[in-house]
């Protein structure tokens, strides 16, 4: 459990890192490129978190029953 946390804090670091540098684009392109890049870490993130959610109901925590 501890290892999917870790993975999980590494990817919403990740989009935070991101999301910052979106800021410094200055063509089209490289915005382009920065919002596929954020994009993929948002899907990244929610997996992770929805992976901990599911750990979580297998071992028995009711609270964490997904949607």
């Amino acid at each position: 459990m501890m290892q999917e946390m870790n993975r999980f804090v590494q990817a919403h670091d990740r989009y935070l890192a991101l999301d910052d540098a979106r800021g410094q684009c200055t063509t089209p392109a490289q915005r382009e490129f920065m919002h596929i890049k954020i994009l993929e870490a948002y899907l990244e993130v929610q997996y992770r978190a929805r992976h901990i959610a599911a750990l979580q109901y297998a071992d028995g925590n009711d609270y964490a029953d997904q949607n």
